[in-house]
């Protein structure tokens, strides 16, 4: 990659450079997408034990396929592309549930929303130019911030729904504390996804302008 494409700053490090292949049908690809289909169920059915346990379940397998990927050797060029894609799948299945709900804030909605949009966006621009280039082999990988606003982001939307069930099903206190922390996680997330949204805009830039050079 062109070194005006590096990031700069430890927020926007990428994970160490390990070999990628082309395999499609990998163990963590998979887990990926099982993992995927565990959330949205949990989103879906929030309002159950069966419900809440899937969605747990969906989010920590999420947070397993990247370590195992490593472990196993088997970082593929499919797995880069899909973890971020499931990520922003569930994201938007969770905002919506959040809304429907009233289970969150209009405003903690609408910045999330508006964040990974513009996340989402940026990367799409990005990828379609860097995929033009000739020269570029290796797939844009998320930066360092980026990673960290979609494990903040789902964190929060996480806690918030099965807060709101441990709610409707009685557990005032639990409900009390889930939400509590929820809006924690949201605190947090706020500035790391600003950094990573402004990350990935200047991404989409900088690779927009080299088609003039």
């Amino acid at each position: 990659m062109n070194a005006e494409h590096q990031p700069q700053s430890h927020l926007t490090e990428t994970p160490e450079e390990q070999p990628i292949s082309d395999d499609v049908l990998t163990i963590p690809n998979v887990i990926t997408v099982l993992g995927g289909i565990l959330s949205l169920y949990g989103i879906k059915h929030a309002d159950s034990l069966k419900g809440m346990v899937a969605l747990v379940a969906g989010e920590l397998s999420d947070k397993a396929d990247g370590s195992l990927a490593n472990a196993l050797d088997q970082r593929s060029k499919l797995g880069i592309k899909l973890d971020p894609i499931r990520d922003k799948i569930v994201a938007a299945a969770a905002l919506l549930k959040l809304s429907q709900e009233g289970s969150a804030s209009k405003a903690m909605v609408a910045t999330i929303a508006g964040l990974e949009s513009t996340k989402a966006i940026a990367t799409a621009v990005a990828e379609y130019k860097h995929d033009q280039l000739p020269d570029e082999s290796e797939p844009l990988r998320p930066t360092q911030a980026g990673r960290i606003s979609s494990a903040l982001v789902a964190t929060t939307t996480t806690l918030l729904i099965i807060g709101s069930s441990a709610e409707s099903l009685g557990y005032q206190k639990t409900a009390k504390t889930l939400k509590g922390l929820g809006r924690l996680g949201f605190a947090a997330y706020v500035p790391v996804a600003a950094v990573a949204a402004g990350q990935y805009v200047k991404r989409a830039r900088d690779l927009m302008n080299s088609d003039q050079k």
